[in-house]
């Protein structure tokens, strides 16, 4: 393989690699955002982040 043929094989596997990470990013967010939503949705009464504080822990 010649230089420019693996320039440009490991620029382009670093743009997939960087490209999935922040998909992975986006969808982490969003599914957090949905669960801090239904948490305070539920009320005081259902608060499950009071009643289960290591499973919906926020960070």
């Amino acid at each position: 393989m010649k230089k420019k043929q693996l320039f440009a094989t490991i620029v382009l596997a670093t743009a997939v690699v960087g490209a999935l990470g922040a998909a992975m990013c986006v969808i982490r967010k969003n599914k957090e955002k949905r669960r801090l939503a239904a948490i305070s949705d539920a009320g005081y009464e259902l608060a499950y982040d009071l009643h289960y504080p290591t499973r919906y822990k926020v960070k």
